[in-house]
């Protein structure tokens, strides 16, 4: 009977542990080799899905703080035609919705406002945008945080008329606050309307669609340019921090009621191109992960298969003391998690310290990209998501998968026959 046999299960386990353990240490050279192989795997793998995490993350507050809020409210048939900006389906009463929408649970604001599609023109150069009215006295700061992101002149004080215009926008037309600019539109009824406003502020919201094609001016003024007093195109909805969005969006549609010609719109479904670029995007980036943790796991394989080549005398010996197929087996694979779970601690320490750092400075992808638009609603400063749990199961992953990568060598050396393997040279 083998000595490995005649060990009880948990102390046979750390036994091989110790031996396992005793062998990397002795192999100084060849487990650093390993040891830093999977380090940088680890530290690649976690750095880019933090990076991709982040920039998911970002965009998603980006539109809910500058675009789309938690949810929208729309008159029935003005969602289908939304690209448009049409002016023909307008909520009649906003006040009363709000009203209905106030005693909402996870419901934390709401706000009213008006779309319309214009063209800005300083009496030289005129470009197509969008144009947005909003209520300036408080609902509009609760729902959205526009008003945080004014990076030159000032937010719009109540009563005032004026404009906040998208940083882009301010650096084509070359203007900056107290500049005129000239707003050219359509009534509903179809009649041009031409409006001057001073730029109060300039926007720098991080969010390409405000900040290269929107401006922002008070509803009222809004409406009564576009001959929509007291309508509104889109009702506006913040949910609180511990609102869940799939029930609170029930109960807002079960409050206001379809009967009464209102479409209620979750973020996603206001944004669901964006969202399906985002699945799609996913799709690729789970494709090329797969490829690169494939590569990793050759690699470690390749590395241990070399050592098991090194080691064949030491194989010998073990089995010459009793060691047999399994136990060898079962050694290898304690060797291969070892060096998976070390590894992966250096690769991990290393992607921590780099992300923690760019998750506090952001990174400047202006210098590399310009305007041009990466497919996300962020520009000029994109910043790593730092998640402990991705990071503590990537981990524990690399070590499964170092074990993993371990089998086929531990195979090769459990059907050495003891006298070959003592004979080797």
């Amino acid at each position: 009977m083998s000595s490995d046999n005649l060990i009880p299960g948990s102390i046979r386990f750390w036994t091989m542990f110790r031996i396992g353990w005793r062998n990397l240490a002795r192999s100084r050279r060849r487990t650093l080799l390993t040891a830093s192989t999977v380090a940088f795997a680890v530290f690649l793998l976690q750095s880019f899905m933090a990076l991709l995490v982040g920039i998911e993350q970002q965009s998603f507050d980006n539109l809910i703080n500058y675009q789309t809020a938690h949810a929208k409210l729309y008159a029935d048939g003005y969602f289908d035609n939304r690209d448009d900006q049409p002016l023909d389906f307008t909520l009649k009463s906003p006040d009363e919705i709000e009203r209905l929408l106030v005693p909402v649970r996870g419901v934390a604001a709401t706000t009213a406002r008006v779309t319309f599609s214009a063209q800005l023109s300083n009496g030289i150069d005129q470009v197509t945008c969008f144009g947005t009215g909003i209520q300036i006295a408080g609902s509009d700061s609760d729902v959205f945080r526009i008003n945080e992101a004014v990076v030159e002149g000032s937010y719009l004080a109540a009563d005032e008329e004026g404009m906040l215009l998208g940083s882009g926008l301010a650096d084509f037309f070359d203007v900056s606050p107290g500049d005129f600019l000239t707003i050219l539109t359509k009534t509903r009824d179809g009649a041009y309307e031409a409006l001057d406003l001073p730029i109060v502020g300039i926007l720098g919201t991080g969010n390409p669609l405000i900040d290269r094609n929107s401006f922002l001016m008070p509803l009222i003024t809004a409406q009564q340019m576009l001959d929509i007093e007291g309508e509104a195109t889109e009702i506006s909805v913040r949910f609180n921090a511990l609102a869940k969005e799939s029930s609170t969006l029930r109960e807002v549609r079960r409050v206001v009621g379809e009967e009464n010609g209102v479409e209620v719109k979750g973020w996603r479904e206001v944004e669901e191109d964006f969202m399906a670029l985002v699945e799609m995007k996913r799709t690729a980036q789970g494709v090329f992960l797969s490829i690169f943790v494939i590569m990793a796991i050759v690699g470690i394989a390749n590395t241990i298969v070399m050592a098991t080549y090194e080691r064949t005398r030491e194989i010998g010996t073990l089995m010459a003391m009793g060691f047999r197929g399994a136990g060898i087996r079962r050694l290898f694979l304690i060797e291969g998690a070892l060096i998976g779970f070390i590894g992966g601690a250096i690769g991990m320490v290393f992607s921590v310290l780099l992300i923690g750092y760019f998750a506090s400075t952001g990174i400047d992808i202006s210098a590399l990209y310009g305007d041009m638009d990466i497919g996300y609603p962020v520009k000029d400063m994109i910043y790593p998501f730092m998640s402990p749990v991705l990071f503590f199961v990537s981990w524990f992953l690399t070590g499964v998968l170092a074990a993993f990568a371990s089998l086929y060598p531990a195979y090769r050396a459990s059907i050495l026959q003891p006298v070959n393997a003592l004979r080797h040279a």
